[in-house]
C-alpha cells in the first residue's frame, strides 16, 4: 500500500508592499550629507575634513547582517542571505518563505536597538567625527528598516511578511 502525504497549499493576499527605491537612497545620501554639514558645524571644522570620517559607514551594514544572523541563530530560524546584499536596505538579510509579523518585528527591533547600542557603545572610543558619523550614520541606514517596521504596525497581527527585493510585503492568507 502506498500512503500518501497531506499537503496544504497557501495562498497569500497582498495586503502592503514596503519597497525602498531611488528616491530613497538619494534621501538617505543627502541626509549623510546634511549631518556632516551639521558636524562641521558642531565641532567647528571645514566639512572637507570630516569626509574621511565616511570611512567607518560600511561598518554599519556589516553589523546589520551580523545582528541579523544572531537573532535568527538564537531564535532557531532559518535565514537566508540573498545576492542583493549590496544594494539592498536589508543588507541581503531575510527568510525564504513569510514569516509571522512577530518574527518580523523582533528580527527588526533587534538590529535596530542592537546597531544603536554598538554606536552608542564605540562613541566613547572614536574621535569625535568618527563618532557623530557613526551615530547618525546608523540612524540613517536603519530609516528603511525603521519605516517598514513601523508600517507593520498597522497590519493585522495575523498576517505574515515576505522579505523581497528591496523591501518587504505584508501577507495574509486566504485559508
Amino acid at each position: 500500500m502506498k500512503e500518501t502525504a497531506a499537503h496544504t497549499i497557501y495562498s497569500y493576499k497582498l495586503l502592503y508592499r514596503f519597497r525602498w527605491r531611488f528616491v530613497g537612497y538619494l534621501f538617505q545620501l543627502l541626509l549623510i550629507g546634511l549631518s556632516l554639514i551639521s558636524h562641521s558645524f558642531l565641532l567647528q571644522v571645514p566639512a572637507y575634513t570630516l569626509i574621511v570620517t565616511l570611512a567607518i559607514l560600511p561598518v554599519i551594514p556589516i553589523c546589520h547582517l551580523v545582528l541579523f544572523r544572531l537573532y535568527a541563530l538564537l531564535r532557531g530560524h532559518k535565514p537566508k542571505t540573498t545576492a542583493d546584499m549590496l544594494v539592498s536596505p536589508w543588507w541581503g538579510a531575510g527568510y525564504p518563505l513569510p514569516i509571522p509579523l512577530s518574527v518580523y518585528r523582533g528580527s527588526e527591533l533587534t538590529v535596530i536597538a542592537g546597531s544603536m547600542a554598538i554606536a552608542a557603545g564605540a562613541f566613547v572610543w572614536l574621535s569625535k567625527g568618527y563618532a557623530l558619523t557613526l551615530i547618525t550614520g546608523t540612524l540613517i541606514v536603519a530609516l528603511p528598516r525603521l519605516l517598514a517596521l513601523l508600517a507593520s504596525f498597522r497590519q493585522p497581527s495575523r498576517s505574515r511578511v515576505k522579505y523581497e527585493d528591496r523591501g518587504v510585503a505584508f501577507l495574509l492568507t486566504d485559508g
